[in-house]
């Protein structure tokens, strides 16, 4: 014996609206909270200065944070002083740009050998900077 449903037949549209809202929620909810993730990173506090940094806009980036015995980093990647030179040697196929971010209380000894290593691989060297606080 078959059983008939005496109910109205209900619209699949009455299901689908719960499911959008569901959708929508959650692209608003990663959309927005995107840019609250924080980026890791290495802290430097750099110098200020008034001068604007043009044409280095795909260059490599050389990190030198504070202390004396601290690494130096090479697009993210740790380097030593020694290993620095084959590191720029490797990448010298692309842009031959680097910035180099160093922390105003890096050494400044250590700033001077990193610029001349790589003025000696064939880079141009610019140094990040911030505008000062009005």
């Amino acid at each position: 014996m078959k059983l008939h449903s005496n109910l109205p037949r209900q619209s699949p549209w009455m299901f689908a609206a719960p499911f959008m809202n569901a959708v929508i929620l959650l692209m608003i909810c990663f959309l927005f909270s995107s840019g609250f993730v924080a980026k890791s990173g290495i802290h430097i506090d750099l110098p200020e200065s008034t001068s604007r940094l043009t044409g280095f806009d795909r260059a490599h980036i050389i990190t030198i944070p504070a202390g004396s015995d601290a690494a130096i980093y090479f697009d993210g990647q740790p380097v030593t002083l020694d290993t620095l030179p084959e590191v720029l040697k490797k990448n010298r196929d692309g842009e031959r740009r680097a910035i180099i971010h160093h922390d105003r209380m890096a050494p400044g000894g250590r700033l001077l050998e990193v610029t001349s290593i790589a003025h000696q691989n064939g880079y141009a060297v610019a140094l990040a900077t911030v505008s000062p606080q009005q």
